[in-house]
């Protein structure tokens, strides 16, 4: 998936294997361990300097998959079903509650991944490894997400190999610096996922667009969910990247996208109590996001 983010993808990347900026093989770590170490850091991917690696662990994984379900379901049930009724004038979908429940509990279990790492009962819980005929909608569609976001952080690590970051840095670079490097990764990463839509008359070109598209939105999103604060120490604020991604990838105002960015600050919004103001009425999403923006702005 990753080799074929676009057409000349895979000869982009293996030129930079040959020219030994990137190692060939993702470390893909696994242990039955939660996200925050020790230290207070957290088992984020990241690139390994000495071995030119990405480094992904096996609980973050689950914890993108388990947010992205979450996340989907809850704008899906209380943003996008009641537009969709303003549009046709009548009560055509009506918010199932047992889908919230569920929706809630999977980001229970999800932020619990973060500090004390339980087993995924996938016999209970919605998982993309065993389920029933009738909840795949749900969880194949979170799949399709989750696989372009993981596509979006792996093209984003790698962009910092291939721009050889780690060269570019020590102990007397300022914030300024790693806050440029983070941009130019996300938006090579995202500019190598535009370069791979289909031509517009291919029969699936406009689902995968938007997969992708809210693939990228989703592998930002997810990160709000580590703590109550966006600043990072040597990162933009993750408003900031998030802001940034929407505006490149050009979308309309209505799109998905912003209404599961607005969907993802409400989750954000909930875990750790910041009251934002959430008032959709006569709004476009995208009106909606800079509302809430502007909230999260003002307390920081």
């Amino acid at each position: 998936m990753f080799q074929q983010t676009n057409p000349q993808f895979f000869e982009e990347l293996s030129a930079d294997i040959k020219g030994r900026k990137v190692n060939q093989i993702v470390d893909l770590i696994y242990g039955e361990v939660p996200l925050r170490k020790e230290d207070g850091s957290f088992w984020t991917p990241r690139i390994i300097g000495s071995s030119k690696q990405i480094e992904v662990h096996e609980t973050f994984l689950s914890f993108v998959w388990c947010a992205i379900y979450s996340t989907f379901v809850k704008y899906l049930e209380t943003v996008d079903f009641p537009q969709t009724n303003n549009r046709q004038g009548k009560a055509a979908y009506t918010a199932n509650q047992d889908h919230l429940e569920t929706a809630t509990q999977m980001f229970d279990y999800a932020r619990s991944l973060i500090v004390d790492f339980q087993k995924w009962n996938i016999d209970v819980s919605p998982n993309p490894e065993k389920y029933l005929a009738e909840n795949r909608d749900f969880i194949e569609q979170t799949t399709l997400y989750y696989n372009s976001a993981v596509k979006f952080i792996l093209c984003h690590e790698y962009a910092h190999l291939k721009f050889e970051h780690l060269k570019n840095i020590d102990k007397n670079t300022d914030k300024s610096r790693f806050c440029e490097m983070e941009y130019e990764a996300d938006n090579f990463a995202i500019d190598s996922i535009m370069k791979g839509y289909f031509e517009p008359a291919h029969f699936a070109a406009e689902a995968q667009r938007l997969a992708n598209e809210i693939g990228v939105i989703f592998g930002i999103v997810v990160m709000f969910y580590f703590k109550a604060s966006t600043e990072g120490a040597k990162h933009p604020n993750a408003e900031d990247r998030l802001t940034n991604a929407l505006e490149r990838l050009k979308l309309e105002d209505n799109h998905p996208g912003w209404g599961i960015a607005c969907t993802g600050f409400k989750f954000w919004d909930s875990q750790f109590g910041k009251n934002l103001v959430w008032d959709i009425e006569n709004k476009s999403f995208k009106e909606l996001y800079y509302q809430l923006l502007d909230q999260i702005k003002k307390e920081n």
